[in-house]
């Protein structure tokens, strides 16, 4: 139970702050400072999450700032980064100016959310995303700062700028604390917090720590083994004044219950002074996971499973993981439905409807990468083979846009010109458009006909038309997956293909069983009566409280 104090709304001159360090990636921080924005929420503190630098392929649409507090932000960044930036810009703040919303990582919309508050960019100043080469066979980053990409470049420029943007996170640091009037903004690191030869280039751990002034606590994952040398490694490495302000040590991830890791916490206190909080893993609780390590962790099981590893015969979902895959967390309620099976193949090529009920085609970074490792790795064939057999194919934003009959790229947006065929499935040409022309908005609207409700998103640069030359014969059975409440069809369906820009068209119970059974009658699935009983970011924040993180707790850690 959480403490019966009850914080005041009296607002803050400076917010106080807390930040969650890891002892390495993967270690929980993004869950745990979601459950602590949780826990401050439920009390009445006014909390917003703060992550200065994320790494991640998977966003959401965020709030951008008022024009004048957008423009001084950004003219930081370009006074950070020199004029080169501004000749590498591949988004004008004219066009900037004109747009709503911008993107941040996936891990702050839920801190948001735990927060009860709308997504803002200044929350998620820096987001890096991974995708294609230079000429030179460089790997690329794109530099997506207040929610817009600025810059596309390799990583070694990128990590020589890094340092000198501090001041442009520290500027959205404090404007995010204006924006929210937040009493409390509880902040995420990044990786290891204690990588020593990146240390002089650190803006989103302890240096981020140094500068505001704040407690932090340090999250180990237990399930690495290795948790003692982890945690007194860490503090090992660190002065003792970046140590000093080390509030806690937070024992992630046990597996069973926690008095399995006894004498462990009172022993590892003793050796590095610091109160420890031991957090079993909390099973089922539907919450996205770090895109890269996610994948790698669900490809690690794909040649274990074989046609006999249905779960007591549900129907077979298979996910296709190539190489460039995006905003996996589309597939999270899915995988968390016990009516299906889900699959997450990239080398082993599954067999077809009716082995396989239905195969959904994610978003995608580089769709026409990704596009061609489809053809050349037997995947498009497969596709095209299971389709035919009356199986179900679900594109959804990259993924619909490689159903179609090609994909063009005018201005070179994903490395090259030109048009490439796509998967035939479809009547649609997709268009790759400048990224000035994102488009970056929260959707609603209903299934089409079922009228099922659809709480989502759009982020993609592609615009899809339907190719009505082809003849009423191709056309005539089509129809759009969706309408939206501004009454505008969205997506499109041809008998069990079905595509769409929407992210989130999976998060509803319903629309899972209307989307990827094939025929009801033939598989009848009974409804997900489980779903919504319990909001899983209170669930989350209870099992915190249970493990001792408590409001007072975490209101006594914070520096005065």
């Amino acid at each position: 139970m959480a403490d019966k104090n009850q914080h005041s709304n009296r607002p803050l001159r400076r917010p106080k702050s807390i930040a969650v360090l890891g002892t390495m990636s993967d270690a929980g921080k993004s869950i745990i400072a979601a459950g602590i924005c949780r826990i401050l929420s439920n009390q009445g503190v006014q909390v917003a999450p703060f992550k200065a630098q994320n790494m991640s392929n998977n966003a959401s649409p965020a709030l951008l700032p008022q024009k004048d507090r957008r423009k001084r932000l950004y003219d930081t960044f370009h006074e950070a980064v020199g004029s080169s930036s501004k000749e590498a810009t591949n988004s004008p703040l004219s066009a900037i100016e004109q747009q709503g919303y911008g993107e941040i990582g996936t891990a702050q919309a839920l801190q948001a959310e735990a927060c009860r508050l709308v997504p803002r960019v200044e929350m998620n100043p820096l987001l890096l995303k991974s995708g294609g080469r230079n000429d030179e066979g460089e790997f690329l980053c794109s530099v997506m700062v207040l929610g817009k990409q600025i810059v596309r470049e390799t990583y070694g420029k990128l990590g020589k700028r890094t340092s000198s943007l501090k001041k442009m996170v520290l500027q959205s640091y404090k404007e995010l604390g204006k924006a929210t009037e937040a009493d409390v903004i509880v902040l995420e690191g990044a990786g290891s917090c204690t990588e020593l030869n990146l240390m002089d280039r650190d803006i989103v751990n302890l240096p981020l720590v140094r500068a505001i002034d704040c407690s932090w606590l340090l999250v180990a994952n237990i399930d690495c083994g290795g948790v003692f040398a982890q945690v007194v490694g860490t503090k090992a490495c660190l002065s003792e004044e970046d140590w000093s302000s080390c509030a806690g040590v937070i024992v992630n991830k046990l597996r069973g219950d926690a008095k399995y890791f006894e004498p462990g916490p009172k022993m590892l206190e003793k050796m590095i002074g610091k109160p420890v909080f031991v957090v079993p893993y909390l099973y089922n609780l539907n919450l996205p996971e770090e895109d890269g390590v996610g994948i790698e962790r669900r490809l690690a099981r794909e040649h274990s499973d074989s046609g006999s590893s249905h779960k007591g015969g549900t129907p077979l979902v298979v996910v296709v993981a190539y190489p460039h895959t995006a905003i996996a967390d589309d597939l999270c309620p899915l995988e968390n439905d016990p009516r299906f099976c889900v699959q997450w193949r990239r080398s082993n090529i599954p067999k077809p409807y009716p082995h396989t009920m239905a195969v959904v085609l994610p978003g995608s970074r580089l769709t026409r990468l990704d596009l061609q490792w489809l053809h050349n790795s037997g995947w498009a064939q497969f596709l095209q083979k299971h389709a035919a057999a009356g199986g179900v194919v679900l594109g959804i934003c990259g993924g619909y846009q490689m159903m179609g009959l090609t994909i063009e790229d005018p201005t070179a947006l994903e490395g090259s010109t030109g048009a490439r065929d796509a998967l035939g499935l479809l009547p649609v040409e997709t268009t790759i458009q400048p990224i000035e022309c994102k488009v970056v908005r929260p959707q609603r609207g209903r299934l089409y006909p079922s009228k099922i409700p659809i709480d989502g998103f759009e982020l993609h640069c592609g615009r899809s038309e339907i190719v009505k030359s082809l003849g009423r014969s191709r056309t005539q059975e089509i129809h759009p997956i969706l309408v939206l409440d501004s009454g505008r069809p969205e997506g499109m369906v041809s008998g069990n293909v079905k595509g769409t820009y929407v992210h989130g068209v999976l998060r509803s119970s319903k629309a899972r069983a209307e989307l990827l059974i094939p025929d009801r009658k033939q598989f009848p699935v009974v409804s997900d009566e489980s779903e919504d009983t319990l909001d899983p970011l209170d669930r989350l924040a209870s099992h915190l409280e249970d493990c001792g993180l408590t409001y007072g707790v975490l209101r006594r850690m914070m520096k005065k």
